[in-house]
């Protein structure tokens, strides 16, 4: 990689130089028993790419970037080798990205490639049973999407025809939720075999009653959705419980279901009740603190890519001049962090402050710009096939 070509430091949407040592979250040798309810890990989010042609001249990285939200705050992230980027947001779901020009790595070892690291704070919670939570009203047009089909979500056919057998005597939406919950508990099996696993295909679920959590989670938003009750799909990682740091083999989803009369969200983790028995009840309508959220919704278009919509976003999407490149690997690692401490220099914009935007980063570029001179020498930005890599945050 040319030093010349570069537009800004090591440094994205951290707190300062010094984040990614001790600023945001403590070294995991030195984490002390977790609190109970809380995790702050550092998520290692690592990418390859691998058989880049050699006269190619636009290589651009999609990788989501974990939200905050009520449930987990981004602390800090931190791209770990000098390049040109981006931050970016899809407008249906509000999933940001962090998008990398990767043209001028250098290529002679076969494969380029970039390392992102996430400091999140995560934090159990429950919402049935709680007299008090907090309220997210649903406008008419999130109400509409909530209710509609995806690719491999369809809400007619054998999918409705389950949800109406199974769901047939439920009173209200959370009478709703449980048949459909409780039915799937019983009658799959999460299972990694054969052909059309992990897809997230309702369908295929309801046909083959086997799947993993993207499959599980597919079919009752499917079944949700037909018998009119709003709900969405969330995707992210676990985080073992028994270990500290290493590795995280892939990834885990989870889904939700509105509740109007506590205007609320209600989160079910389908996959992992029927896998682990006594979380059945924990799990309707409570979350562990042991996953980070990564993005919401199905069939997301990446700002400003080429490619038809992806279906759900965790792993690092990779154009070559325009044009998806599937030679990708995404790997993930963790660490147990300390709690995070205030650091020197500008925390994150926290959601309800004056510069929060929906997902609790900088909502304008003119807050970015203020918050970022005071800790880096920014060189001018450079025009680069439609991006202006500058390093700042793009709605």
């Amino acid at each position: 990689m040319r030093a010349s070509a570069l537009v800004m430091p090591a440094l994205t949407l951290a707190v300062g130089a010094a984040a990614i040592a001790c600023g945001g979250c403590g070294g995991a040798e030195d984490a002390p028993p977790r609190p109970q309810g809380v995790r702050c890990v550092e998520v290692f989010y690592e990418v390859t790419v691998r058989d880049v042609p050699a006269g190619a001249r636009r290589v651009v990285a999609w990788a989501p970037i974990p939200p905050t939200d009520d449930h987990q705050t981004l602390d800090y992230l931190h791209l770990q080798s000098p390049m040109p980027h981006e931050t970016m947001s899809e407008p249906q779901y509000g999933n940001r990205f962090l998008v990398v020009d990767l043209s001028d790595q250098d290529r002679s070892a076969g494969a380029v490639g970039f390392t992102v690291v996430f400091c999140v704070t995560r934090r159990a919670y429950r919402v049935l049973g709680r007299e008090t939570v907090p309220s997210t009203p649903l406008a008419p047009e999130e109400q509409a999407r909530y209710l509609a089909s995806d690719r491999l979500v369809p809400v007619t056919g054998k999918v409705a025809d389950e949800a109406r057998r199974v769901a047939c005597k439920a009173s209200g939406p959370v009478g709703t939720a449980r048949c459909i919950y409780d039915h799937l508990i019983e009658t799959m099996i999460y299972a990694k075999t054969g052909a059309g696993w992990g897809r997230g295909d309702a369908l295929y679920a309801c046909d083959v009653r086997s799947g993993n959590c993207s499959d599980f989670h597919s079919l009752f938003v499917g079944e949700a959705r037909s018998l009119g009750l709003a709900a969405r799909f969330d995707m992210g990682l676990p985080l073992p419980e028994d270990k500290s740091a290493g590795a995280i083999p892939g990834y885990h989803c989870w889904a939700e279901f509105y509740l109007p009369e506590k205007m609320a969200w209600v989160p079910v983790d389908v996959s992992e009740a029927h896998r682990r028995p006594e979380k059945r009840e924990e799990f309707f309508g409570g979350l562990d603190e042991h996953r980070v959220a990564f993005s919401r919704g199905r069939d997301i278009s990446l700002p400003g890519a080429a490619a038809e919509p992806v279906n759900f976003a965790i792993y690092a999407h990779v154009e070559i001049d325009g044009k998806p490149h599937p030679a990708v690997q995404t790997t993930f690692r963790f660490a147990d962090r300390n709690m995070p401490a205030p650091a020197s220099g500008p925390a994150l914009a926290r959601p309800g402050s004056p510069n929060a935007g929906s997902h609790g980063l900088p909502a304008t570029r003119d807050t970015w710009e203020e918050d970022h001179a005071k800790h880096v020498r920014r060189p001018a930005a450079r025009q680069r096939h439609g991006f202006r890599f500058t390093g700042r945050e793009r709605a």
